[in-house]
């Protein structure tokens, strides 16, 4: 199956060359897009493909829009180049090339994710806190236990892109693209890879602050396009290799059971037991939306009767 590494860039100038050399390296062909760097990356990546047209292809965004949308142009020009798969690395070094291939030779069908380990040594508290709030919202959604959903080296099966389309930019692209491959039948793997850190000092990082906001919002269209349109299967399919509990499905039950419990606490105003049931159902469909646990119930009753 013809694989390409498809590298999306911004203001990575100092990095960049040495991720693509890696991935040569590994012998991966290459697609490169600059997300309306002004770095002077452009200009690098002409002068780069131009050297070896045939295995390196640069694509150029009139101005920076974003990495969900430098992820669809290059998965695009793959599609073009007669590509049946692509494997998308950062262009930050945080990824080494030697993962991408492990993670490419996995992807024997669907999507692969790369899992970076927890517990190794400078990972920063912020992006630890969006990946375990983002395994939380997957498994919300799919009931996957994706352990590392925000990483962004992973292997795109290329068929499905036509019947796979995203409204999120920015950073919840691959998030959303994610759920929404689950949703339409996909298989979801994952494969242990290396963590790596730059010192702060080095480090390019352009996620702000408001992309908190937006990502919050990514998966409340999920959660709402779940429960109005019926979207994806009631219970994970039995191919689907993480379907099974980690600690994301128990946080997520313990969470759920907590806010049905207040939730029938707040319907005992109105002295209905129905009115708790039906409050616990929409939470059910709100916080696990991929099955509706009859515990979700049971707990809204507690709450009902302990405040009636």
């Amino acid at each position: 199956m013809r694989t390409v590494a498809v590298v999306p860039t911004y203001q990575n100038a100092r990095t960049l060359p040495e991720v693509l050399q890696s991935l040569e390296a590994e012998g991966f062909h290459l697609i490169a897009v600059d997300d309306g760097s002004t770095d002077g990356t452009g200009e690098f990546l002409a002068q780069w493909a131009s050297a070896d047209p045939a295995r390196r292809h640069a694509v150029q965004l009139p101005r920076n829009l974003g990495k969900g949308a430098a992820l669809e142009a290059g998965l695009a020009a793959a599609i073009q180049r007669g590509f049946a798969r692509a494997v998308t690395v950062d262009a930050d070094g945080q990824h080494r090339a030697i993962d991408a291939r492990r993670v490419t030779d996995a992807a024997t069908d669907g999507l692969v994710v790369g899992a970076r380990e927890e517990q190794a040594p400078g990972y920063p508290a912020r992006s630890l806190f969006g990946r375990r709030l983002w395994a939380l919202g997957v498994r919300s959604l799919t009931g996957l236990g994706v352990a590392d959903p925000i990483c962004g080296l992973r292997a795109y099966p290329l068929e499905c892109l036509d019947r796979i389309r995203c409204r999120s930019g920015r950073f919840g692209w691959e998030e959303e693209w994610m759920v929404r491959a689950a949703w339409s039948g996909v298989i979801v793997r994952q494969v242990e890879i290396a963590t790596i850190y730059k010192p702060p000092h080095e480090r390019v990082s352009h996620w702000a602050w408001h992309d908190w906001p937006r990502n919050i919002g990514t998966w409340a269209m999920l959660a709402a396009s779940r429960i109005i349109a019926m979207r994806g299967p009631l219970v994970p399919a039995h191919d689907q290799p993480l379907r099974g509990i980690d600690r994301s499905a128990r946080m997520l039950a313990v969470m759920t059971f907590a806010v049905a419990a207040c939730t029938g606490a707040a319907s005992a105003h109105w002295g209905s037991t129905g009115l708790a049931v039906a409050c616990a159902a929409l939470v059910a469909l709100a916080f696990r939306l991929h099955a509706s646990r009859p515990l979700t119930v049971v707990a809204a009753v507690l709450g009902w009767l302990a405040f009636h």
